[in-house]
């Protein structure tokens, strides 16, 4: 009889324990630090696991899953703009153009955003397992008073580039509000 009741006592546990939560409310919006950002509609919102990333988007475009990544970069320990925008070319092998980076300080943050396209190197954070071509990455550093905010798109080139003006609205829209 003990084992019995042992038995159930175990089953009864196990289906409430593998029992799934519903998915918590998307918010429409959410910060990394002072920085404020709007999701975008038809995206969701997630905490990654990866202890390196403060939030992610996600969206399938054509089947193809996409990934918008903030990473929050604590003033002094987080690199320059300069540095960031370096390492991201570095992800690069080859690049089918001049990388276009375009500074702008006119924003309440002052906003880098740069575009990278080309074969992308394999086994870089982030990035690939393999080398893979025809990728395109699309970046974005705010500069807010706790340090920089970096927000980064990558992906094969074609789904990126339908992706990329809910991007610029995402970025632009954060880099015009006061913290």
């Amino acid at each position: 009889m003990k084992s019995r009741l042992l038995l159930f006592s175990l089953w009864f546990l196990a289906a409430v324990f593998s029992y799934a939560l519903p998915d918590p409310p998307q918010p429409l919006a959410f910060r990394i630090g002072s920085v404020r950002f709007d999701r975008p509609e038809g995206w969701t919102y997630s905490r990654p696991a990866d202890a390196i990333l403060a939030a992610q988007l996600e969206k399938k475009i054509g089947g193809a899953p996409l990934r918008i990544t903030f990473t929050k970069l604590a003033s002094g320990s987080g690199g320059t703009v300069s540095a960031n925008l370096d390492r991201w070319q570095g992800q690069f092998l080859s690049r089918d153009n001049v990388p276009q980076i375009e500074a702008s300080t006119d924003t309440a943050l002052p906003l880098t955003l740069v575009k990278l396209a080309g074969t992308m190197k394999g086994g870089v954070p982030g990035g690939p397992p393999k080398d893979t071509p025809d990728i395109l990455l699309l970046g974005a550093i705010l500069d807010s008073p706790e340090g920089l905010v970096a927000v980064k798109l990558v992906g094969p080139k074609k789904t990126v580039g339908l992706a990329e003006p809910v991007f610029m609205g995402l970025v632009k829209s954060a880099a015009g509000r006061r913290p």
